[in-house]
């Protein structure tokens, strides 16, 4: 049963690799389920077979960010410090998007945020994030006076905003380094010094 999902991962990660040059052409919106089929030569049974609807491939480019960070970012968030963990991870989501460049950028950004839940389970980058949040706050490195849902909300909430504007403004400067810049600045917050 594990291979068949793993060989079923591996195909809708192909149709969506071979998806993205289409729908970065144009308007999302004006692009049809057909037309994408044609263009990449699959059947629109087979469509429906890995995707529920199209909205399913922008939300699979999170799949293919969330797998790529489990398997590169993840095993480099073993520091004892929670601020630490926090910024490997941005990193790590920089270097990623970087790599795969700016139309998936902005096709990712024009994602309805309604539609960016994962139907079955938490996605794995929201999680991990609250788990580093989580026992850096019991180990009293992080000690803003917000739960962990909500810091990991403004720390996601920050690096899609980074990379939006660094798709926004065409690659303009180095991603990884203005990550790393940013970041540092908003962790500043979630160890505010007593006045």
């Amino acid at each position: 049963m594990a291979k068949v999902k793993e060989k079923q991962s591996r195909r809708r990660v192909e149709i969506l690799e071979a998806a993205i040059p289409i729908i970065a052409q144009g308007s999302f919106e004006d692009i049809g389920i057909s037309d994408i089929c044609r263009e990449i030569g699959i059947s629109i049974g087979s469509f429906y077979h890995y995707f529920t609807k199209k909205d399913d491939l922008l939300v699979g480019l999170l799949w293919i960010i969330d797998e790529d960070l489990e398997e590169n970012t993840f095993p480099l968030l073993i520091c004892d410090h929670a601020i630490d963990n926090l910024k490997r991870f941005a990193h790590g989501w920089a270097e990623h998007v970087a790599s795969h460049g700016i139309e998936r950028s902005r096709l990712i950004s024009s994602i309805n945020p309604d539609s960016a839940d994962f139907p079955e389970h938490e996605r794995p980058a929201v999680k991990k994030l609250r788990e580093i949040i989580a026992a850096g706050q019991a180990k009293g490195q992080i000690t803003a006076e917000h739960d962990a849902d909500t810091l990991a909300e403004l720390f996601l909430t920050t690096m899609r905003g980074i990379t939006l504007d660094w798709s926004r403004r065409a690659g303009g400067y180095d991603l990884v380094a203005r990550m790393d810049r940013d970041v540092a600045i908003l962790l500043q917050a979630f160890v505010p010094t007593p006045i």
